[in-house]
């Protein structure tokens, strides 16, 4: 019973992303983005993960949402902020380890991409759980300082994921 409602939230998500996409609602379109939807899940599920997606990608809707929302507004915060470094020539370029307390590999690997979607910061390296990230604004190399200012909120988004 979980699993089918699982199935049936994605295919709503998986319908809406679709509508979106053709840019027309009808109950064809929402019929056929929920049916595609359905049909990549089990094709991923059967052929590609083989296993469950669920415990390989640890992640629920509401956080999934509220991450990207974030995410979106880092982006432009810190384009902004990047593009004024740049053109006032303030630039302190540096690599700082930054250390995560995210348990599951898919969660680090989601805070590197974070992080490098981010500008001003690109993820260079993964070493368990260290990213090794290059920094436009580099105000102090000690990870203990820089890690927040790098992270942002993106690994309490992200630990607080778990459904």
């Amino acid at each position: 019973m979980k699993r089918l409602l699982h199935y049936v939230r994605m295919m709503a998500v998986f319908a809406v992303i679709w509508v979106i996409l053709e840019e027309q609602i009808s109950i064809a379109t929402v019929v056929v983005g929920a049916l595609i939807g359905l049909a990549a899940m089990v094709g991923t599920d059967r052929y590609v993960l083989r296993a469950d997606y669920q415990q390989a990608y640890p992640f629920g809707l509401v956080a999934g949402i509220r991450y990207v929302i974030s995410l979106i507004v880092q982006i432009y915060v810190a384009g902004v902020q990047a593009l004024y470094k740049v053109l006032t020539g303030t630039l302190h370029v540096g690599i700082v380890d930054v250390h995560t307390s995210l348990e599951h590999d898919f969660h680090v690997a989601l805070l590197a991409n974070s992080i490098t979607l981010t500008p001003g910061t690109v993820t260079l390296d993964r070493q368990g759980k260290t990213l090794k990230v290059i920094w436009i604004d580099c105000v102090t190399t000690d990870p203990e300082e820089a890690g927040p200012l790098i992270k942002q909120n993106f690994e309490q988004l992200i630990a607080g994921s778990k459904r």
